[in-house]
């Protein structure tokens, strides 16, 4: 039976891909999911009128009159000075996209084999014997092979006595280099989608991605974009190059998790040939190995440059680590002896005078494993390790953020920005992020401090030549609602003041600011009457401004329920998404009565936090409200 259109439109449905996938997303704040600096007035907006804009997104669909945005493209740092393009979806259009892929999901599947992935609970499992016994793990439990056993079909291979060499290849420029023919292709041989609904899937991918000098079709691929709607169509292109190598894949000498590929062999002169297999497979579809990372070694050097010894010992220490937490927020309170073994793994693997393959990626979780225990080991390296491997940056400012901001830390971080912008913009918003998100104690001193170094870091980003560019202002945006977080009134004004004239409506800087206008006491119409023109979305998120700076019922519901504190993170603590802070202020002026009832529960809810945990910034801005 063919999924039509009108499936596709379907109301429910709309709202269940929302309420399941895109929402979801949108809230998250952990730097690891692409969603840098989510708008929650965006999603505000659809959980205040969902039913109406639901029907009319619906409406355009079945008419043929449905039009996709162009996203937004953030470039994210990939190694040194090589980045990938990132492409932040319209809320609309994420969810009409989402939705199609929803449908053919299992149909999109149905061909996978068992030895390949795309999730990270696809990467492999241990044998459940194995997963039961690693809980009560104690000195006698082999963590070198239960790492092993997660990785797919690693262990099988590495136990097969015929297996001596290793094939890793990964794709060349993965995403940008799919072709839409190819997507076209594959949607109408693989799924049951009509003719009509897999035109309207390449027209949300073909125009969402932006062109160069007027191309005809976008040059870039496949949108990398937040919900995943990609990921699943790009995971099922690759089933033919598993098909290539069924034989090796059901006697466990190959794996796929995504595009990175993994062959046991008995000889390099067979590595070659499946290399040679391989390129042929790839090149069906108009894409090609990654020369660099093609190799074919031995299992031992394979095994040192994986760094499995230390990734087991992580393991090891992740698991030891959860024997010891306990409350909530959920805290871990580890012994002495525990800080001590992880020192020395750190130690180990920081002195190491010839760095294996894959050192990089073990410092990551390394990092990570510092978050989780609560130690700042490295603190005196993040900056350092960040100029050395600046595709790390998510993980390393996350355990940034796990600590309070000190003028010093603010300092580094307007330095990352500063000198990374023009390279790698998702590292200068991630640095504006981690400000506005991390704890920060009691000291209206150090507020002074942050709001000027934000301000100045907003001011360079809007007063260069290139500051009108979509990238740049998106940047820009990030910085004036960290500058705006640490503000007072009077300086709140000045921030307003600044904006460039000469943004458009659909500038980031002037749509993430509509709250920053209306949490001032201005009127909307300042802004949106003298910038005709808004985006679709954008002007659904300024009527919701109207109707909760009104009062109206269940526009200051759905506020109230973003101001709620949600346990978030790691460690994990009580937190408010930062862009929905400003509707405090908001809520206060329009409907202070239901504010001051939900205030008391808001700020003892923050309270909760381990002091080192507090934002006290937050906390403060939501007491004036406390009867």
């Amino acid at each position: 039976m063919r999924i039509t259109l009108e499936q596709v439109a379907d109301e429910k449905l709309l709202k269940m891909v929302w309420r399941k996938e895109v929402r979801p997303a949108l809230r998250s704040m952990t730097f690891s999911n692409l969603n840098l600096a989510p708008d929650p007035l965006h999603y505000a907006a659809y959980e205040w009128g969902l039913d109406t804009l639901v029907a009319a997104l619906a409406k355009d669909l079945k008419l043929g009159r449905y039009a996709p945005e162009p996203g937004e493209i953030v470039r994210m740092a990939k190694g040194k000075g090589l980045s990938r393009p990132l492409c932040f979806l319209a809320t609309r259009d994420a969810l009409a996209y989402r939705a199609i892929t929803w449908l053919v999901r299992d149909q999109l599947k149905v061909d996978a084999k068992s030895w390949v992935g795309v999730a990270h609970s696809d990467k492999g499992s241990p044998q459940a014997a194995d997963k039961d016994e690693s809980t009560e793990a104690g000195d006698s439990f082999d963590w070198f092979r239960f790492w092993l056993a997660r990785q797919g079909h690693i262990l099988q291979m590495v136990d097969d006595d015929e297996v001596h060499y290793f094939v890793e290849s990964d794709i060349a420029n993965f995403y940008p280099s799919i072709r839409l023919e190819a997507v076209r292709e594959h949607l109408h041989s693989q799924t049951s989608l009509e003719k009509e609904v897999v035109r309207l899937c390449v027209q949300i991918i073909d125009s969402v991605m932006p062109r160069r000098n007027y191309s005809e079709v976008s040059l870039m691929g496949l949108p990398q974009e937040q919900i995943g709607a990609s990921r699943d169509i790009a995971h099922s292109l690759l089933f033919q190059v598993d098909d290539e190598f069924e034989k090796e894949g059901n006697d466990g000498r190959y794996t796929r998790y995504m595009d990175d590929i993994l062959i046991g062999v008995k000889s390099p002169e067979e590595g070659e040939r499946c290399i040679s297999r391989l390129q042929r497979g790839l090149e069906s579809l108009g894409l090609y190995p990654n020369a660099a990372k093609t190799t074919v070694n031995s299992v031992d050097k394979y095994l040192e440059d994986a760094m499995v010894a230390t990734n087991a010992e992580v393991d090891r220490l992740n698991n030891v680590l959860d024997k010891y937490s306990k409350g909530t927020p959920r805290i871990i309170d580890a012994p002495q002896e525990v800080i001590e073994e992880i020192k020395l793994l750190s130690d180990e693997h920081r002195n190491m005078s010839d760095h294996p393959k894959r050192w990089g990626r073990v410092t990551r979780r390394i990092y990570t494993l510092h978050r989780s225990a609560g130690i700042n080991l490295w603190w005196e390296y993040w900056r350092a390790d960040i100029d050395d491997d600046p595709g790390a940056a998510a993980p390393i400012l996350e355990y940034v953020r796990a600590w309070p901001l000190s003028g010093s830390t603010v300092d580094d971080l307007v330095g990352l920005s500063s000198r990374y912008a023009d390279l790698y913009a998702n590292i200068s918003i991630l640095a504006a992020e981690t400000i506005v998100s991390a704890p920060v104690p009691n000291n209206e001193d150090l507020w002074t401090y942050i709001y000027a170094a934000c301000q100045s870091e907003f001011s360079r980003l809007i007063g260069r030549g290139s500051a009108h560019s979509p990238e740049r202002e998106r940047l820009a945006a990030a910085w004036l609602l960290a500058a705006w977080k640490f503000a007072n009134k009077s300086q709140r004004q000045k921030l307003l003041g600044v904006i460039p004239e000469a943004t458009s409506a659909t500038s980031p800087i002037r749509v993430q600011a509509l709250p920053l206008l209306v949490s001032a006491g201005r009127s909307l119409s300042e802004w949106v009457s003298a910038k005709p023109g808004l985006a679709w979305e954008n002007a659904m998120a300024a009527e919701y401004l109207r109707s909760l700076g009104a009062g109206e019922e269940k526009a200051v519901g759905v506020a109230l329920s973003l101001l709620d504190p949600a346990l978030r993170l790691a460690p994990q603590r009580f937190a408010i998404l930062p862009r929905a802070i400003p509707l405090i202020e908001i809520v206060g002026d329009s409907a202070s009565g239901k504010l001051d009832a939900a205030a008391p529960k808001i700020l003892q809810k923050l309270r909760k936090n381990p002091e080192r945990l507090r934002d006290c910034r937050t906390e403060s801005i939501v007491s004036p409200w406390c009867p």
